[in-house]
């Protein structure tokens, strides 16, 4: 699923990927490797927006990431 913001940007709710489950936001450098930002994990329909570069991804979630569409498209 995904909210297209405009031409370049959109919000996509996807699966973490397994190489990602158990390492910090921080560790995975997400932002400045892939351009794209973790805004919220989503568990069994509830969001959690309190991110931070210490947050452990979990396993068995998605998450909403925002970015440039082609971004996105290429990290996942």
């Amino acid at each position: 699923d995904y909210v297209e913001l405009d031409e370049e940007y959109a919000i996509f709710e996807v699966s973490i990927p397994g190489a990602w489950c158990g390492k910090s936001v921080g560790q995975l450098n997400v932002r400045n490797k892939y351009n794209i930002n973790i805004m919220a994990f989503k568990h069994h329909g509830k969001l959690n927006l309190n991110i931070t570069s210490d947050t452990v991804l979990p396993s068995d979630d998605t998450m909403l990431v925002l970015g440039k569409i082609q971004d996105i498209q290429k990290c996942f």
